[in-house]
């Protein structure tokens, strides 16, 4: 248990860390930004935030409860109304928001996601009394 949740830590931390620096790196080159405005902020939230549901979907299977998908969906659905919340008005802050700060929300939110959905897939088959209840 505690070896798969060390896993998906050093998995997830060292993706998003690789994907930071060649996020910086095109930014630099296209948009002349070397780093652009509070990227630091939106790589930790969306970290942070993945750890959790990622944590809370695993003990639920654990646990052997099938609300684990139930959790994982509204886990996915607060950390997008956190997003509205938290960051949103950020983007807003100039008045318009640009191609670059699109990119710098969606590129961590969705490695971070895809990482997640991988992870989880393979917990889940991986578990035996889960494919007993489908047989």
């Amino acid at each position: 248990m505690i070896k798969s949740l060390v896993k998906f830590l050093i998995t997830l931390f060292v993706s998003i860390i690789l994907i930071f620096v060649a996020h910086i790196s095109v930014s630099y080159l296209f948009y002349n930004h070397f780093f652009p405005d509070n990227i630091l902020k939106i790589y930790l939230f969306n970290f942070v935030l993945t750890l959790g549901i990622y944590f809370g979907t695993y003990f639920f299977i654990l646990s052997k409860n099938l609300n684990a998908i139930l959790f994982y969906c509204f886990g996915t659905l607060f950390k997008f109304f956190l997003f509205f919340i938290f960051l949103y008005p950020i983007f807003l802050f100039d008045g318009e928001i640009e191609n670059i700060e699109i990119l710098s929300f969606f590129i961590p939110y969705s490695t971070c996601l895809i990482i997640e959905i991988y992870e989880l897939s393979k917990v889940l088959n991986a578990i035996e009394w889960l494919k007993n209840i489908y047989q």
